[in-house]
């Protein structure tokens, strides 16, 4: 680990964040408006005083001032750019959060809703990016990083394009086997529609949890250059985003969605398509009470005797924020708002009893006549849920009303199809008359 400098310009240094070809990303502060920033700085033999060093200084200074104009949530800020001697260095948004590819490591596996929501996030934001005139060329779960809140953030924009203006002096080429374009392979001509290629590839390994291209450097690049990868469909996926990602993969730049946005409408009327959307918690799921396999569906099928089917769903929904098995288990039973089924619950699972359902600002469930949700509140809710997701918002509402036995119930399962939980703003929202 790097030796960690007291300051960095006028920025206290607190912290390194990590160290990569390039140089060092620290945690520091700005010391005006007490704000915690990162700073990525050059390692100085990148800066030597040779033509090509004072060329690459440059370039990193044109680069900052690329970066700098990308204001958009879903990239990371570039706030300033600095020079001491022989070292330069970016100031930039610190976020808070993780990795997708830590998010992938840490399992489980990401499912239908989640995916289609970090890929309309990522392809709004490349979309930006490449309107302005600027391009990644290293798309991939390292750089995209998952706030506490479950926003995706495209980490070092511009950035890696400044690498590569260091790297050709060495014949190596910037990117990451895998997700890199066949031009960036064959040093032809590069725009925009490498960050989609490398779009596709992540999107394939979020379907079908396994790269496009597997095996070695060489063995990856062969592929890249000469071959299709199976379907996905032929690794579990739904056939509907075959066509999708064949197109995204394509080998010849022409061939592939013109744009992002080109992209992101393809996956939208693909998603539209399915009759079965899974649900799942958006983002990074937050800490809660740990369940073992067997106890879980022993709790699952104690609570489904009480509310049928939905109980997959609020118990998954009711673990995550619980922090101890007996605050889960009450949780649960004030959703049983019939007295002998809940008591008989509490019996199944060994608890003791409660007088009655758990107190909540939440009005009572309304039964939904036949099963059936009136448009009115169909179309609530789907405005509401249109502001989290995106258009995706209109299959996870179509699912959740083909499964509720009420109004309350409905609203429970997009607040888990979204990651939220129990009293938090989306859930009064969807609450409120439309």
């Amino acid at each position: 680990m790097s030796t960690l400098p007291e300051r960095i310009g006028k920025y206290p240094v607190t912290g390194v964040l990590g160290e990569g070809a390039m140089g060092v990303v620290y945690r520091a502060v700005d010391p005006v408006i007490e704000r915690v920033v990162a700073i990525k700085t050059v390692k100085r033999a990148l800066l030597d005083a040779d033509d090509a060093g004072a060329s690459f200084a440059a370039r990193f200074r044109h680069e900052a001032r690329s970066a700098g104009r990308l204001a958009h949530p879903g990239i990371v800020a570039v706030y300033e750019y600095g020079e001491e001697g022989d070292a330069a260095w970016l100031v930039m948004e610190y976020v808070e959060g993780r990795t997708l590819a830590q998010r992938l490591g840490a399992g489980p596996a990401p499912e239908l809703p989640e995916i289609l929501a970090l890929m309309e996030q990522l392809l709004d934001a490349l979309g930006h990016a490449h309107a302005q005139g600027v391009w990644h060329r290293d798309i991939k779960p390292a750089n995209l990083i998952l706030t506490r809140e479950g926003r995706l953030k495209i980490a070092d924009f511009g950035i890696a394009r400044l690498a590569e203006v260091a790297l050709t002096q060495t014949c190596a080429s910037i990117g990451t086997p895998g997700y890199m374009a066949p031009e960036q392979y064959t040093g032809l001509g590069l725009d925009h529609r490498a960050d989609l290629f490398a779009a596709g590839a992540l999107l394939y390994r979020l379907l079908t949890g396994r790269p496009a291209f597997v095996g070695a450097p060489d063995a990856v690049m062969y592929q890249v250059l000469h071959e299709n990868p199976l379907p996905p469909s032929r690794h579990g996926a739904a056939p509907a985003f075959d066509a999708v990602l064949a197109r995204a993969l394509a080998r010849d730049p022409a061939a592939r969605f013109p744009d992002a946005a080109a992209l992101r409408d393809a996956l939208r009327e693909a998603a539209g398509r399915l009759d079965d959307l899974p649900t799942r918690v958006l983002g990074v799921p937050p800490a809660g009470c740990s369940l073992g396999d067997q106890e879980r569906t022993a709790l699952e099928q104690a609570l489904a005797s009480a509310i049928g089917p939905v109980a997959k769903v609020l118990l998954r929904q009711a673990a995550q924020t619980a922090t101890d098995r007996a605050t889960l288990i009450h949780g649960l039973a004030g959703q049983i708002g019939e007295p002998t089924r809940r008591a008989a619950f509490l019996a199944r699972v060994g608890a003791a009893p409660v007088a009655g359902p758990a107190t909540s600002a939440a009005p009572a469930a309304t039964a939904a006549p036949g099963g059936a949700l009136d448009a009115a509140t169909l179309d609530h809710a789907t405005r509401v849920l249109t502001t989290q997701i995106g258009p995706i918002a209109k299959v996870l509402v179509r699912q959740a009303a083909s499964r509720a036995r009420s109004t309350e119930q409905f609203y429970a399962l997009l607040a888990q199809g979204t990651g939220a939980g129990p009293g938090t703003a989306l859930l009064q929202q969807l609450r409120r008359p439309g």
